[in-house]
């Protein structure tokens, strides 16, 4: 497998940037997402490392080997696209075996090799068979067995599941994660679902308007956004984001709320919040904690089941602000109910409410 290095690398078309100058390390056997909505930049990043989209500045390293200026072939890389790209006049064995063939590998190397990855993937009874037949989550294990049979240095997925129905993309998404395992293939995949990225990496790099907003594990994003564009993208709801102004200790929110600020936090808040104390007050759902004493009141504006647990939509000051709040899923109440809540101490984040950054603990 291989090491991937980003060395501000930049891509513009005219003088629309399309990637802005980012730095990324991909270590040897890493799977590493790239999520972000359409537009941002991630697809064209992939298609850099790939070979298949010119660098207009930067280098791209591949275990330490300047790769910049070869042509994708020239690479060692695997590229798995979302539409397959399978021939639909080849078996599934043919269309696994065809890139040993192009590389001219002896006849009994590409049977055995072929063999191999078929039996990894579980597809033996398919191999016979031509693409048009199978369904959209055969046709993606042919794909992920063409792409594996080479033993490439990495693995690049643009959206491979994109194409694919909710049932087939949780198969898929498992089976994925399952190969990683299994090969520790160095592996960089680009999604716009937060659940799969969340799934699937080792690492998450969140992606808005070409620039990168934030490289960390799963739980980092989710718990540690560095902006209030991850807070929101990240989750699903997003995290609850409550503008307030801070103050002696307190912030105060709309509808007459006043939030004591945990005594960790206070110090950080006075040295990085603005002049005017305006501040962002963050936490995920499951932090929002019920309480007949809590200092945070508000009233039902609606409530989801979702088997598990009960969602409940809170609204503050007149349902001009809605937190959403993951109760137990016995529990339902009648819109227009009051309620308080409190935020787990441990589990609040604050943001600058005029540069949108995580204020730092």
């Amino acid at each position: 497998m291989a090491t991937i290095q980003l060395q501000q690398v930049e891509k513009r078309f005219g003088e629309f940037h399309a990637v802005q100058p980012m730095d990324l390390t991909i270590g040897d056997g890493e799977f590493v997402a790239l999520l972000g909505p359409s537009g941002c930049g991630k697809t064209t990043t992939l298609r850099m490392i790939a070979g298949l989209e010119t660098v207009s500045s930067g280098r791209i390293l591949l275990d330490n080997r300047n790769v910049t200026n070869l042509r994708g072939r020239e690479r060692d890389i695997a590229f798995v696209f979302q539409l397959f790209a399978l021939y639909p006049h080849m078996t599934v064995r043919q269309n696994v075996a065809f890139p040993l063939q192009t590389q001219r590998e002896p006849k009994d190397a590409i049977e055995r090799r072929v063999d191999e990855v078929i039996k990894m993937l579980e597809i033996g009874h398919l191999q016979y068979l031509r693409p048009g037949s199978l369904s959209g989550g055969d046709r993606q294990r042919v794909a992920l067995a063409r792409a594996l049979v080479r033993r490439p240095a990495a693995f690049l997925m643009d959206e491979p599941l994109g194409a694919l129905d909710a049932e087939f993309r949780e198969v898929m998404r498992v089976e994925i994660k399952r190969l990683h395992l299994a090969t520790r293939a160095t592996t960089v995949y680009v999604t716009h679902d937060q659940v799969e990225a969340m799934a699937m990496g080792d690492r998450i790099v969140v992606m808005s308007n070409a620039v990168v907003q934030q490289i960390g594990t799963p739980q980092q994003v989710y718990y540690d956004p560095s902006n209030l564009f991850v807070a929101r993208f990240i989750g699903s709801p997003g995290m609850n984001l409550l503008p307030g102004v801070y103050g002696d200790g307190v912030v105060t929110l709309g509808g007459g709320n006043h939030y004591p600020v945990p005594a960790p936090w206070r110090a950080a808040i006075e040295r990085a919040a603005p002049a005017d104390g305006r501040v962002v007050v963050g936490f995920r759902p499951e932090s929002a904690l019920l309480r007949a004493d809590g200092p945070l009141a508000a009233e039902v504006y609606a409530d989801d089941l979702h088997g598990a647990y009960t969602m409940l939509h809170l609204a503050l000051n007149a349902a001009d602000t809605i937190v959403h709040a993951r109760a137990a899923r016995e529990l339902s109440y009648p819109i227009g109910t009051a309620l308080h809540f409190d935020i787990a101490p441990d589990q609040v984040r604050f943001f600058d409410a005029t540069t949108e950054r995580a204020i730092a603990l």
